[in-house]
């Protein structure tokens, strides 16, 4: 049948591979990437030498900067491009780069939870700058050594990308942002031998690993309580000075040597815990209000889904509510990120300020707009949409860019070839059933159908089950006293082959000499 519906479109023609095309193109075209990764590690590895030898500038280049620029970077380029560009997955991946992988595996509970693991690595990162590498060159030096030493430490012991997936500070916010796709479709950056370090691995499809987890607790209560931990971050340079002009001036980049003081009552608002209880140390407060924004970003998502989920008339768990409210939290911790980070540097050029602006409003709508409607269903079309285009078949036309296009004429087109074929074999049905309806079927009638059957590719199963349905339609008229009966398939009339009244005294009758259908269907259908 399959055969049967080639004849009736174009003929197909066999990919050159299994291998995805595209992907290899796509990357030869994409040499910048390399390049921009071999950019970002050597700025890595100036970065704690220039903060310690020019501790006046270290913080107002690292973090209103380049710390500044990262997640509007990552959001345009791409999730899988920055997986190929970030210089901590380098010190990760060294090791294999050596052939000298680790070996050990990621266990159950780490899969499970990982998602706190990384924020928690996050929210100590922003409770260090609080209290320590905000403006202090030497002090921001050693994080980021310390922090190169780690990836490199668990590349060594753990095997594929676990650094990456499970401990990273930024791994979750990465996600956050380009979650389930980014801007534009991008070729994957899984690693060239897999070792399968995590299950639905966002380096091959992050999309996949999206929906995979989209009904994980951790996963629900990172993403609620992120938008809380930026504000209150942000917040907390106004806590502790009583102004916002400590903030947007940018004074806290300048302040070396702060950690002596963090775990001490403060007397002056750089060194308070609260502008209005300054005898708390700022370790302290600094952690009470990490957290209890981080609980209040959390409390009020999770409202927020109940809220969507009675909106929609679903369930609070439900897929889509999920999505929706995981998209509505990542929003807003961008706008909210982009509300207050580089500011303090920006605002010096005030032009070059708004630009900024704009871009960042302009990104935020466009990645809200295209990931709001998205659904599970949407990726497995496009998923089979891809292997449809990989191995096109129909050589009159092109394949089209649009995944769903694809997806619909190659549906539209199989339904017709279906549809055809179907007519085909019906066709074939009742040429056989008006040569067995005549009783008389010779061996050159045989093969006139077995000509038949070559000319309109119709495959022997097929032939083979139209003579079974045959054989039971010629019972059930035999079954009939009327010795006639008008074929329900088709309305051709079935005239009751004579040799069935016949009688057994008819010895000199040539229909002793004939073999019915019923009792020879098999010789017939094999010429």
């Amino acid at each position: 049948m399959a055969s049967a519906s080639a004849k009736l479109t174009a003929s197909p023609t066999p990919p050159a591979s299994d291998a995805a095309p595209g992907h290899a193109p796509a990357l030869q075209g994409e040499w910048w990437v390399e390049l921009m990764g071999w950019v970002a590690l050597v700025v890595f590895i100036a970065l704690p030498i220039f903060t310690y030898v020019f501790e006046d500038y270290a913080g107002g280049i690292v973090w209103t900067i380049v710390i500044a620029s990262l997640p509007v970077f990552i959001v345009l380029v791409g999730y899988h491009r920055w997986r190929r560009i970030c210089p901590l997955a380098f010190w990760a991946q060294l090791p294999a780069r050596l052939k000298r992988p680790g070996t050990r595996k990621a266990g159950p509970w780490l899969e499970t939870n990982y998602y706190y693991i990384a924020f928690s690595a996050f929210f100590v990162s922003l409770w260090l700058r609080l209290i320590a590498t905000n403006g202090d060159g030497h002090a921001i030096s050693a994080f980021v050594g310390l922090l190169s030493l780690t990836a490199l430490l668990f590349g060594v012991l753990y095997t594929g990308k676990t650094w990456c997936n499970y401990l990273c500070p930024l791994s979750f916010i990465e996600k956050i942002y380009t979650e389930p796709h980014g801007l534009r479709e991008t070729p994957n950056s899984q690693c060239v031998q897999c070792t399968a370090c995590k299950r639905a691995c966002p380096d091959i499809n992050e999309e996949n690993g999206y929906w995979k987890e989209i009904g994980s607790r951790p996963k629900r209560l990172v993403y609620y309580a992120f938008p809380g931990l930026v504000f209150g971050f942000y917040l907390y340079f106004y806590l502790q000075s009583g102004t916002w002009q400590y903030y947007f001036s940018g004074a806290w980049t300048r302040q070396p040597g702060l950690s002596w003081t963090a775990f001490l009552p403060g007397d002056v608002p750089w060194t308070a815990g609260f502008f209005f209880l300054p005898v708390v140390p700022r370790a302290l407060a600094a952690a009470l209000t990490l957290a209890l924004w981080s609980l209040a970003g959390m409390l009020f998502f999770s409202q927020l889904e109940r809220l969507v989920g009675s909106w929609r008339g679903t369930r609070r768990n439900d897929t889509r509510v999920r999505h929706i409210t995981m998209t509505v939290a990542a929003f807003t911790a961008f706008v909210t990120f982009y509300s207050f980070a580089g500011a303090p540097t920006l605002r010096l050029i005030p032009w070059v300020h708004q630009l900024f602006r704009i871009l960042v409003v302009a990104t935020a709508t466009l990645f809200l707009v295209r990931r709001l409607p998205r659904t599970p269903q949407a990726f497995a079309e496009e998923t089979l949409a891809r292997n449809i285009v990989n191995h096109w078949e129909w050589t009159d036309v092109d394949p089209p860019r649009d995944l769903r296009e694809a997806f619909l004429i190659h549906t539209v087109r199989t339904r017709e070839s279906q549809r055809s074929a179907a007519s085909i074999l019906e066709g074939y049905k009742n040429a056989v059933r008006v040569a067995l309806a005549d009783g008389f079927v010779t061996r050159e009638e045989v093969q006139q159908l077995a000509a038949l059957r070559h000319q309109l590719d119709i495959t022997r199963a097929d032939h083979e089950r139209i003579m079974s349905e045959l054989a039971e339609e010629e019972q059930d008229v035999r079954a009939n006293p009327a010795g006639q009966v008008l074929a329900a398939s088709g309305g051709y009339a079935y005239r009751m082959p004579a040799h069935s009244t016949a009688t057994a005294s008819d010895s000199s009758s040539p229909m002793e000499h004939r073999t019915t259908a019923s009792s020879d269907h098999s010789a017939l259908g094999r010429p």
